[in-house]
């Protein structure tokens, strides 16, 4: 195991993040919290908000991370999952330190395909996608409902790649979605995204600092874990 916790140290509701800073910065929010893994750069913690058990805890970069740190929290007891991460935006009208909550993840990859058995989108649960965006709206953020596509190549963003995906219907690009929504319908628990659009690479626009996105981030967890709770 990557994810070096005990039995209960996770809970049901989880929000996962790529960047072990933003976990930090969740962990701020909770009561109580307590560092439950650091190994392996699975940085988690669990605590309290507002009363209700929640863990946070990093995924790392890219799908194969992210697989297994779905899969590990998944045999740990976490049975609802926001991953909150970054985008850049192909399409215009979507602006920096907007959000994107995108029902549907466009990928290349073999890893999604391996868990979905299928070649299309991996699939995000309705639901908990829908109640998402909507407390992410009543933070006073502006949000975008649509698809995204799930880049392994973090670097390979031309203008091809911005055209060939926005016409196919992705207002974003992130890395990885497309993986956590495939394992988490694979292992029949609920999985949803927010993501803070850091940078518009249609416009080419600058990209948001870390001390430019952190108000956002915390703005944005609050509101999912508002979305996870029962």
């Amino acid at each position: 195991m990557h994810i070096r916790a005990k039995p209960g140290d996770v809970a049901e509701l989880a929000v996962i993040m790529g960047d072990p800073a933003r976990v930090e910065q969740a962990a701020s929010l909770l009561d109580d919290a307590r560092i439950i893994n650091s190994y392996r750069g699975y940085l988690a913690y669990t605590g309290r908000y507002e009363g209700i058990p929640v863990t946070v805890a990093c995924h790392c970069i890219g799908g194969p991370s992210a697989a297994i740190a779905v899969e590990e929290l998944a045999m740990l007891g976490a049975r609802r999952i926001v991953r909150i991460g970054t985008a850049g935006a192909f399409a215009p009208a979507v602006g920096e330190s907007e959000v994107v909550v995108p029902g549907e993840a466009f990928h290349v990859s073999t890893l999604p395909m391996m868990y979905s058995g299928v070649a299309g989108p991996s699939i995000a649960d309705p639901g908990l996608s829908e109640r998402l965006a909507r407390e992410v709206e009543a933070t006073g953020l502006r949000v975008h409902r649509g698809s995204v596509f799930s880049s392994d190549a973090f670097y390979l963003e031309g203008p091809e790649i911005v055209e060939r995906w926005r016409s196919a219907g992705a207002v974003a690009v992130e890395m990885e979605c497309a993986t956590v929504f495939a394992v988490a319908a694979a292992r029949g628990i609920s999985a949803a995204a927010a993501l803070i659009v850091s940078n518009n690479l249609a416009t080419r626009s600058r990209v948001l600092t870390s001390d430019e996105l952190k108000p956002i981030t915390l703005r944005t967890v609050r509101a999912a874990i508002r979305a996870l709770k029962p």
